[in-house]
């Protein structure tokens, strides 16, 4: 059997044993829970750097948008940056804060960020900080975007939420799962599709009827163990 972070993935497991598995003489049992999401009871990463004071600063000079793991090509980082170059050249003043390493197959991603000429303006990449300055950074944004194509859960969302920070994502199935009717969603991978969606949540933001993470609910690692504890005892009960 198999026991996933979230039921989006296992309905995505079965639909892939379904078209792609062999006959077995007994089911292949499919479940899932959520994950934990409470960074003090965790071991938070201690440490800020000397200029964090000046970054924060220019965070909060102008609305701030937040995207935030590892940057890889099913992230959303190069249609994200390009729609924000496209609103740079309109004229709204946002700023785009990056905040993950480095990953696999991104290397000319990469080097437009390295030599972009607003980074350290309105374009923030922050590598490998600590859970410390990341609490900072969520505190000090406007909003999160989250424009990965693909996830196992999404995290982010739910600290998003723990710091009441508004959110922008990607319609997939697992964000609708983890966020609900607490985010405002965008579809499409050009950079205008997106572009236009962040326009229009600025619009919503100014009144103050963009949709709330606030109520978001979500799970301690203590209830993320139960839970997943009594997802066990169920599974061996079925076998």
């Amino acid at each position: 059997g198999a026991i996933c972070i979230s039921k989006s993935v296992a309905d995505e497991v079965g639909d892939w044993i379904k078209k792609y598995g062999k006959q077995k003489l007994r089911p292949f049992n499919i479940t899932w829970f959520h994950l934990g999401a409470d960074v003090e009871n965790s071991v938070p990463s201690q440490g800020v750097p000397d200029d964090a004071d000046e970054v924060l600063k220019e965070i909060q000079e102008r609305p701030s948008f937040l995207m935030v793991g590892t940057i890889e090509p099913r992230k959303g980082h190069a249609q994200t940056l390009a729609a924000f170059e496209q609103l740079w050249a309109d004229g709204v003043d946002t700023n785009l804060v990056i905040v993950g390493k480095q990953g696999w197959m991104v290397e000319e991603l990469i080097e437009r960020l390295r030599q972009h000429p607003e980074l350290g303006k309105r374009l923030f990449w922050l590598e490998g900080i600590s859970d410390e300055y990341l609490e900072k950074i969520y505190a000090a944004s406007t909003c999160l975007v989250a424009a990965s194509e693909g996830e196992g859960f999404g995290l982010p969302l739910i600290e998003a939420a723990q710091h009441e920070l508004p959110i922008i994502a990607r319609d997939i199935t697992v964000f609708r799962e983890v966020a609900g009717e607490h985010a405002f969603y965008f579809s499409g991978v050009e950079p205008h599709s997106l572009e236009n969606k962040i326009i229009e949540w600025l619009s919503l933001y100014k009144t103050g009827s963009h949709p709330r993470s606030e109520t978001m609910t979500w799970l301690t690692w203590k209830e993320s163990t139960n839970q997943l504890l009594s997802t066990l005892f169920k599974q061996e009960k079925s076998v």
